[in-house]
């Protein structure tokens, strides 16, 4: 990962908007982001951290105060940040969610979160996500690492890093575990602990089950729990058995069983005698009192006999007149037609007159004056018709008149359409005449307006291009200068070398150059004294005196390189020349331009004009002909409706229409008909009549009755004939049943009545008592099975809870080991230990940079002891003193040994980390504070350690308010704090 670009703008401390390109301020690979506390350097690393993850490290984020209270309320919050990651160059623009104020109104409104992910190709920046969630997922996935590993291992925060030094396991526990994961192993704990509850749960609710088995054991005996096997201490232990104590009960039950089955067999014998003896008693009580029924019955019949001696004679009437019902019936029947017949012969007779003016009704008038009714009714189409043939007359007539005014207003209009067709192909002409000359006008136009650019140009590059020739010659001289100057220096340094060796001499100390402990006339100088320092200072200003002519004279060549080409592109012309005629060029471009772009109107609208015309032309024909059609249309019409009208008054004769007409004729056909038809049924109801009454007379005398009136009157009811014969059939049946029963023989010669109360009483009693015995032995036998079933599920618990007790013993001993209890002799849990194994990976890999820094004093040492008072062990850091030979705690490390010690410690996590993701790499670094704490030759070795960092295209970012480090930095990026919000200086 390398960042390339920083843009932000009212975030944190800075108001305005900001950019940074890192690709230039860390061009040598380090660089110093420099400025007083609070100014807000730390903030530009939170704005990166802000972008790829939407938060900001530490308890900075924990408030959530991104925007600026320096800002504007126009100007929003934004970070903007340019990287490259897996080999594609992303841009990642991020906005908080923020108050805005309204557009339309007063007040204001929440402004949404927005992430906008883009990657870089060639035609452009090609958009990858807009969404916060796809967008966040991709970033991570391409980092990956999370927010918390990102903020250690990328910007190295020196302050947690100290406190990761000095911190208990259990503190430098919690950080490891955000950079590391460890959630599996976590998993893996918190399962066996699981699995250990749930082996323990198993194995309680097998030993809960013995115990209850022991306890219904008891409850089905009826006898107590002996104390050893009390339901809570059943299963604790190896113990004693209770199958014997379960086999002495059984053993009893079985005992108890024997004797409860004889007790029952004697009484079910007794009870048994007694029943037979009391169904014999009620069958003898039964058979008196069926004798006594049945002659009770007997004189209740005869009582009845009077009473049905009417009911008969009725009944006897009834079923002879019944044969003669239908002629009866029948008589009366055909007498009331011919009344009927009588009286619609009078009607029709009555109707007829009032229509008949003179005429004899018969079949041959009926017939006449139906077939004149049909004739009329065969013209009512005719009607219809007339009535179409009128409205076609008068549409066609219409129609006719407005043919014959369409026609002369078409001939009319096609006079002028020749004139308007030419005017349009005059102005066809023109635009097509400017669209071909358009080209060649914009093409001359293009080429002297860059005529014109590159003179003016040129005008404008001309005292810039002095001024760097000036400048490069100012450089030349100054750097000329610095080398004399640093010449001289040199020459001096050598002729007062004596001097300088001399100053560092003292009596005792061997000397450099011949070896004596005494100097009796140590060399002296009378000029001043040139030091090394003062040499390498001016080596280094001819240096960057030389750099500065360099640039210089590139800059001067550029610039003239492209005032010659301006020069070339412009021309000899003058520019006011150039500019007038461009101007008229311009306008001509202008013209043609309007006028070539009324080319396709025109063009559509000579075309729109000439469709039209032959349009009109073809219409004006066709309405020509549908003119004649629609007159001869009119003359067939007109003759037909004539025709139609003069057949219908013919028709109609004096009545008022042809519909009356026919109803008055069709009504004297009715009428006729009615009285024929009338009079016909008139005679034929009488005769059938005459006949009927003959008929049931005779009869009524066969079936012995003197007239048909007789036998009418002796007719019965279906209802009261049937009610009646079921009466004296029921009567009839009784009295047969009754004497058949008293003839029975076992009816016939009966004894004494049985006393059944006294016996039914002896029965009772044994039966009482069997069912008692049964019940008892019922009882017995059931909790002898129930024995039974009790101990062969006690055997089958006995063998789960010794496969449950195993297994929770080791299902125990696991947990307790992965959870650092038992066995576990370092009391280290299983995600302690594999962060002691990754504390152990990132000392090793600290210690090379930590022995760079302290000139090979100090090393990490991992620890897999024991803490104070028995705590868990495996995350203890000590170093190792090589100039005591000492192991020593992190504790007693001095500031600047701190500062180194954290700075190796975070660098080695950094590369660890790196590792356990995946092998990515980190191109981009940035180490915050913490160099105040060292000496000159700390700080040597520190900042050995960082260009070490830088190789390989690595950039690395101290950020610090340390002076010494702006002299030691040469690329440096300082922010400035002001009333008004943070800014970037230069």
């Amino acid at each position: 990962m390398r960042v390339h670009r920083l843009r932000l703008s009212a975030f944190g401390p800075f108001a305005d908007e900001i950019s940074v390109d890192l690709d230039e301020v860390g061009r040598d690979g380090l660089f110093l982001l420099w400025g007083p506390t609070g100014a807000g350097k730390t903030t530009l690393l939170d704005a990166v951290v802000f972008a790829l993850y939407g938060t900001v490290p530490g308890a900075r984020g924990e408030e959530k105060r991104l925007r600026s209270d320096h800002a504007g309320e126009q100007t929003r919050t934004m970070v903007e940040l340019e990287l490259t990651l897996g080999g594609e160059r992303l841009r990642v623009v991020r906005r908080p969610e923020q108050q805005r104020p309204k557009r339309r109104g007063a007040g204001w409104t929440t402004e949404q979160a927005r992430l906008t992910v883009e990657r870089a190709t060639d035609a452009g920046w090609e958009g990858v996500s807009t969404r916060i969630d796809e967008g966040s997922e991709f970033l991570r996935e391409q980092l990956g690492l999370s927010a918390e590993q990102f903020c250690q291992v990328v910007l190295l925060p020196q302050g947690d890093f100290a406190r990761f030094l000095r911190a208990e396991p259990e503190d430098r526990a919690r950080l490891l575990r955000t950079l590391f994961d460890v959630d599996r192993f976590a998993r893996a704990e918190d399962w066996l602990v699981e699995q250990r509850g749930a082996a323990r749960e198993r194995l309680q609710g097998v030993r809960t089950r013995a115990g209850t088995l022991v306890s219904l054991v008891a409850q089905a005996a009826d006898v107590p729990v002996p104390e050893e096997l009390a339901p809570e201490a059943v299963g604790a232990g190896a113990g004693a058995s209770v199958a014997a104590w379960v086999q002495r009960v059984r053993t009893e039950s079985g005992r108890v069983l024997a004797l409860v089955e004889a007790r029952a067999e004697q009484a079910a014998a007794e009870a048994a005698g007694h029943e037979c003896a009391l169904a014999a008693a009620r069958a003898e009580a039964e058979r008196h009192q069926r004798r006594d029924r049945a002659r009770a019955e007997l004189a209740r019949l005869e009582a009845e006999e009077a009473e049905l001696t009417p009911l008969r004679t009725r009944l006897d009437a009834g079923r002879r007149a019944e044969p003669v019902r239908d002629a009866l019936e029948a008589a009366g029947r055909a007498g009331a037609a011919a009344r009927t017949a009588a009286a619609t012969l009078e009607a029709a007779r009555n109707d007829w007159a009032r229509v008949a003016a003179g005429r004899e009704a018969d079949g041959l008038l009926a017939r006449v004056l139906r077939d004149e009714a049909a004739e009329v009714r065969a013209l009512l189409p005719e009607l219809a018709r007339a009535d179409r043939l009128a409205g076609e007359a008068a549409r066609a007539a219409e129609l006719v008149g407005r043919l014959e005014e369409r026609c002369a207003e078409g001939k009319a209009a096609a006079g002028g359409w020749a004139a308007r067709i030419a005017e349009h192909e005059t102005r066809v002409a023109a635009a097509a005449e400017a669209a071909a000359l358009l080209p060649a006008l914009t093409d001359e136009v293009g080429r002297r307006r860059a005529a014109v650019d590159a003179a003016r140009s040129a005008g404008d590059l001309e005292p810039v291009v002095t001024a760097d020739r000036a400048a490069a010659d100012h450089a030349r001289s100054a750097w000329l200068d610095a080398r004399e100057h640093w010449g001289d220096l040199r020459a001096r340094r050598f002729d007062g070398m004596a001097a300088e060796l001399a100053a560092n001499l003292a009596d005792g100390v061997d000397c450099p150059v011949c070896g004596a402990t005494e100097h009796p006339r140590p060399a002296g100088s009378a000029a001043a004294v040139v030091t090394r320092e003062d040499e390498e200072a001016a080596r280094v200003a001819v240096d960057e005196a030389e750099a500065r002519h360099t640039l210089a004279r590139s800059v001067l060549a550029d610039h003239e390189r492209e005032l010659a080409l301006l020069r070339a592109r412009a021309g000899t012309e003058p520019v006011d020349v150039q500019q007038q005629c461009l101007a008229d060029i311009d306008a001509e471009r202008g013209r043609r331009e309007r006028e070539a772009a009324d080319l396709d109107t025109a063009r559509a609208a000579l075309a729109r004009l000439s469709t039209q015309r032959d349009t009109a032309a073809a219409a004006l024909v066709a309405d020509g002909e549908q003119l004649g059609r629609r007159r001869a249309e009119l003359a067939a019409a007109e003759e037909s409706l004539t025709a139609v009208r003069a057949r219908l008054v013919a028709a109609q004769g004096d009545d008022r229409d042809l519909a009356a007409r026919i109803r008055r004729l069709t009504t004297e056909a009715e009428r006729c008909e009615a009285l024929v038809d009338a009079h016909a049924a008139e005679l034929r109801a009488r005769a059938a009549a005459e006949e009927a009454r003959a008929t049931a007379a005779g009869r009524a005398g066969t079936a012995g009755f003197e007239s048909p009136a007789a036998a009418f009157a002796a007719l019965l009811d279906p209802a009261d004939a049937t009610r009646i014969g079921r009466l004296v059939e029921e009567h009839d049946r009784a009295r047969l049943v009754v004497t058949a029963t008293l003839a029975e023989p076992e009816l016939a010669d009966l004894g004494p009545r049985p006393d059944v109360e006294v016996l039914t009483a002896r029965c009772r009693a044994a039966t009482e008592v069997r069912e008692g015995a049964v019940a008892e032995l019922e009882a017995v036998r059931r909790r002898v099975a129930r024995l039974d079933q009790l101990a062969g599920e006690l055997t089958a618990v006995g063998v789960a809870l010794d496969e449950c007790r195993t297994v929770a013993d080791q299902v125990t001993a696991l947990a307790d080991l992965a959870t650092g209890r038992g066995s576990n002799r370092l009391r280290m849990r299983l995600q302690s230990f594999v962060l002691a194994a990754r504390l152990e990976q990132v000392s090793e890999v600290a210690s090379l940079r930590l022995l760079e820094m302290s000139d090979g004093r100090y090393t990490f040492l991992h620890s897999d002891a024991q803490g104070r008072n028995g705590a868990r062990g495996g995350l203890a850091l000590d170093v190792l003193d090589e100039y005591t030979g000492v192991r020593r705690p992190t504790k007693t490390l001095s500031g600047g040994e701190s500062f180194m010690a954290s700075l190796a410690l975070a660098l080695g996590l950094a590369d660890v980390v790196t590792a356990e993701s995946g092998g990515v790499r980190i191109d981009t670094l940035f180490v915050d504070e913490g160099f105040g704490t060292l000496d000159s030759r700390a700080l040597d070795a520190v900042m050995d350690v960082l260009d070490d960092l830088r190789r390989g295209g690595r950039t690395v970012g101290v950020i610090s308010h340390v002076e010494e480090l702006r002299t030691r930095i040469t690329s440096r990026l300082e922010v400035v704090p002001g009333r008004h919000g943070s800014r970037l200086a230069g």
